[in-house]
């Protein structure tokens, strides 16, 4: 970037950051992030430079050299965060983290002359004799060089001004003099790896430590203001900013609140010895007189990181409002990598312009043009690109005259970041859509994750990663342990068998064995798993339902097998030591794919019925049922009343056991077929004569049931003490 100064200095709207990415010949790939804001001294350095006619230069490595590998920016300060000698001193002086230190060692106003020397020894004490590691080596060997030729060429006259991490500063003091003076070429690109570097809009709210960004500094907003204003006056505009930020998310902040904050900031800097206020006295002040109510969490202030879980909302809430709401904005004219270009051009080829403001964009998949701006809009999903978003996905397993699709679509301000970060993955939409794909499926840790990434591959219609990744799937199959994720796998493929307008795979060889490989493990597995007291698993009663709709609608292969299903399933349903719900599912799938022997089912689910009667397995015997035959079990007026039966003739404790997942099972059933359900019970006990009950009421309480089931427990525990002391009532 040495020959590129000039685009950090294009007059940007601070902050922005440089985006460096390194994508490998095998298509691995990383990226880093250097950021600048308005006070930081790299970018103060080079502007300053430029005023007085020197020459600014970088001197790091590269941030795609082997040496940054891991590092997301390159400007860290985990040394000085982590450190444990500064953080024995911080313990000393009686600061929570070396944050609050740094603040009450070098934000206070002192003369420039007291300021170095402290600087100087901080940095002398956070680096000591610590050697370099084996990133920091060839780091600080590069960094003196630079320092040594610039030395070298520079005349008596002239200065050689170094900008640097502290940490780096005593070790460059020790050996840039016996360095190499001539100047380090730049490390060579190993062959078929791809880099690039372009500048980026950024925001002070992703600088931020306590959003996860381990190199951020913390409060940017804070830092931002002392920078604009200067340090006292930062202090009172942030406190009632974040006091105009907590009544706009609907938080009570009287004056009264405001002048005791204010306040209680103002002693603690009398306290602390503080001539102007820091951060911390304003946060510790403004959480002092709003907070009324003990913490669950300590104040976010105290540690390094992202919230602790718990973390007071309004806590919450102030920290967001010191982290600061700018955002950066390129310069016309700044070079951009050439997917930003390509991504927007593929939009307009397919008709859509995204706008500030969200628009609804539609793309009907039963004509050439929906097929490709879908495919487009998928691409730009794929690589998580903000302000595009899928609202409505058709149903590809039913016939419909009106396929299509529906988009939010959105031009919002982190689009083109977010864009030109994709770049690491490739130079057109396509490519780099692909490439993040790729990845997906190299980190995919089992069968369910492959399958995702096919599904998208071809949402996105990239055939070539479609067919060698069927190969990858087919592989793994044989040795997927997780009934769940081999379900999860099998509601992902077969849409592909039969979205042939979409896909373009109907009928493919490789697919259907796919299919057929995960029918058959998915058997194999389903009949192993035990447990006759096991509790409702859902991933596994979906993963029976996925074995029923390949019996429905796959592959004719798999049509031809249906008996050797159905083998299973009777052994399933008849093995009192199976999962109730898997024996729930098992009886299911028998109901729902052999309607020549719907009586003889109905039967059989009324028989398992009764045998799972009990309080810990009716509901979840049910869920199992519901799942894979609800429509078959509406149409069973005997079944609905064995149902009724088992339940109504339960003693009282155990249908407050049985009550949870009975509830549950009956989620399964929308809100019609809940009404039918309940006007089949008011026919069961109607007799003439009587007032019509409407069964509307039947489906609503008055109260919510969960707290009508703890009341029934506590009238419980007050009959037995009741009881235990004599006092029952009698009965006569």
């Amino acid at each position: 970037m040495n020959e590129r100064i000039d685009e950090l200095l294009l007059g940007h709207t601070m902050p922005v950051a440089l985006f460096s990415y390194r994508q490998n010949a095998d298509g691995t790939s990383r990226g880093t992030w250097t950021p600048f804001c308005e006070f930081s001294p790299e970018l103060v350095a080079m502007q300053k430079a430029r005023e007085v006619g020197a020459k600014p230069m970088w001197m790091d490595l590269p941030a795609w050299d082997d040496a940054f590998l891991g590092v997301e920016n390159r400007f860290g300060s985990d040394r000085m965060k982590h450190s444990d000698r500064l953080g024995d001193i911080a313990d000393r002086l009686g600061f929570e983290d070396t944050d609050a230190l740094w603040d009450h060692m070098f934000e206070q106003p002192q003369p420039i002359e007291d300021l170095d020397k402290g600087l100087a020894r901080y940095f002398d004490v956070l680096r000591a004799d610590e050697p370099a590691g084996e990133r920091d080596g060839p780091r600080e060997a590069v960094m003196a060089r630079f320092i040594a030729a610039a030395a070298k060429d520079c005349s008596l006259q002239e200065t050689v001004l170094v900008v640097c991490g502290g940490y780096h500063k005593p070790a460059l003091e020790r050996q840039w003099a016996d360095s190499d003076p001539t100047w380090p070429d730049v490390p060579p690109v190993p062959e078929g790896t791809r880099i690039g570097s372009y500048f980026v809009p950024y925001s002070l709210r992703r600088l931020d430590s306590f959003a996860g960004y381990a190199s951020g500094m913390p409060s940017p907003g804070y830092y931002q203001a002392v920078w604009e204003k200067g340090a006292d006056a930062a202090a009172e505009s942030m406190m009632f900013h974040a006091i105009q930020h907590l009544r706009k998310k609907q938080q009570r902040v009287s004056p009264a609140d405001a002048i005791a904050a204010s306040t209680l900031a103002n002693g603690l800097r009398v306290l602390r010895a503080h001539k102007v206020l820091t951060r911390i006295d304003v946060l510790d002040g403004l959480a002092g007189a709003l907070v009324k109510e003990a913490l669950d969490a300590p104040l976010p202030w105290t540690r390094r990181g992202t919230l602790a879980r718990h973390t007071d909302a309004l806590l919450v809430e102030l920290v967001s409002a010191f982290s600061g709401e700018k955002f950066g904005a390129l310069a016309k004219g700044t070079p951009a990598p050439p997917l930003l270009d390509d991504a927007f051009a593929e939009l307009a080829r397919v008709g859509v312009e995204p706008k500030r403001g969200a628009q609804k964009v539609t793309a009907k998949l039963t004509d050439p043009i929906g097929i490709e701006r879908s495919r487009v809009l998928h691409r730009l999903r794929a690589l998580g690109v903000p302000g595009f978003a899928r609202t409505r996905a058709p149903s590809l397993l039913r016939t419909k005259t009106d396929l299509s699709e529906e988009w939010s679509v959105e031009r919002l301000l982190e689009t083109d970041p977010a864009l030109i970060e994709a770049a690491v993955y490739g130079g057109s939409l396509v490519a780099a859509a692909g490439a993040k794909l790729e990845e997906r499926c190299r980190e995919g840790p089992n069968v369910a994750a492959l399958a995702d990434a096919l599904f998208d591959a071809a949402l996105c219609g990239i055939h070539t990663l479609t067919s060698r990744w069927l190969g990858e799937i087919a592989a793994r199959v044989a040795q997927e342990p997780s009934l769940t994720d081999l379900g999860r796998a099998m509601h992902r493929l077969l849409p592909l068998w039969h979205g042939d307008v979409l896909f373009d795979m109907r009928g493919s060889h490789e697919l259907g064995v796919v299919l057929s490989s995960c029918f058959d493990r998915a058997l194999w597995l389903f009949e192993g798993i035990q447990g006759k007291d096991a509790e409702l698993d859902e991933g596994h009663v979906k993963a029976v339902l996925a074995v029923r709709e390949l019996v429905r609608h796959g592959p004719p292969d798999i049509a031809a097998m249906h008996a050797r299903a159905h083998a299973v399933c009777e052994r399933r349903t008849a093995d009192p030591d199976a999962p109730p719900a898997l024996r729930g599912a098992a009886l299911g799938l028998l109901w729902s794919t052999r309607p020549d022997d719907a009586g003889g089912d109905e039967k059989r689910a009324i028989a398992s019925l009764k045998a799972s009667s009990r309080a810990s397995t009716i509901g979840d015997f049910l869920a199992g049922l519901f799942v894979l035959a609800r429509e078959e079990v509406m149409r069973s007026a005997e079944l609905l009343g064995a149902i009724d039966t088992a339940l109504t003739t339960m003693i009282r404790d155990d249908f407050l056991i049985a009550l949870p997942a009975v509830r549950q099972a009956f989620s399964y059933f929308p809100p019609r077929e809940k009404l039918a359900i309940a006007e089949g019970v008011l026919a069961r006990f109607a007799t003439p004569g009587e007032a019509h009950v409407d069964p509307r009421e039947l489906l609503s309480m008055p109260i919510d049931a969960a707290q009508v089931q703890r009341g029934a427990a506590v009238d419980k525990a007050a009959g037995e003490l009741a009881k235990r002391f004599g006092l029952e009532e009698e009965t006569h």
